[in-house]
């Protein structure tokens, strides 16, 4: 059975740090980007309150928040739906990769002495990681309105 040790934890470590800043930096981006636009909203709703219109540098201010591209710059295409099928696709590979990287766990938790602990940290972030991404997509695909296609 598998024991850990002091040489396991600088692997443990370093998986939990990446892991926790791939987490923790898209939510900090996402939460600063909504606290920014609730403020642009605020000081919108302050000239509303008073019957003034704004001044025209504050709408350029909003605006820039809101159209973050160059002025006269084209819209982006919008992204389109994906297909029951695309998102099966994907379950499909994650469940691959999650299967494949169980497989690695099973055998390196069999052997009494294991000697790759880092290969079994890893094993376990990985497949935690493509199962739930495979969750995801799977609920994506059954929620799929392939009705347009």
């Amino acid at each position: 059975m598998f024991h850990p040790s002091s040489e396991v934890f600088l692997p443990i470590a370093i998986l939990t740090i990446v892991f926790t800043a791939g987490t923790i930096i898209p939510i900090s981006i996402t939460w600063l980007q909504q606290r920014t636009k609730t403020k642009a909203i605020e000081v919108l709703k302050t000239y509303a309150e008073r019957g003034q219109d704004p001044p025209t540098s504050v709408l350029e201010a909003v605006n820039r928040i809101s159209w973050p591209f160059p002025p006269g710059a084209p819209p982006p295409k919008p992204m389109r739906d994906q297909s029951r099928g695309e998102h099966l696709s994907h379950v499909a590979g994650s469940v691959v990769i999650a299967v494949g990287s169980a497989i690695v766990l099973w055998w390196q938790t069999s052997d009494p002495h294991p000697r790759l602990e880092w290969l079994l940290i890893t094993a376990i972030f990985t497949t935690v990681f493509f199962s739930a991404s495979a969750a995801a997509r799977l609920v994506a695909a059954l929620t799929a309105d392939d009705g347009k296609r």
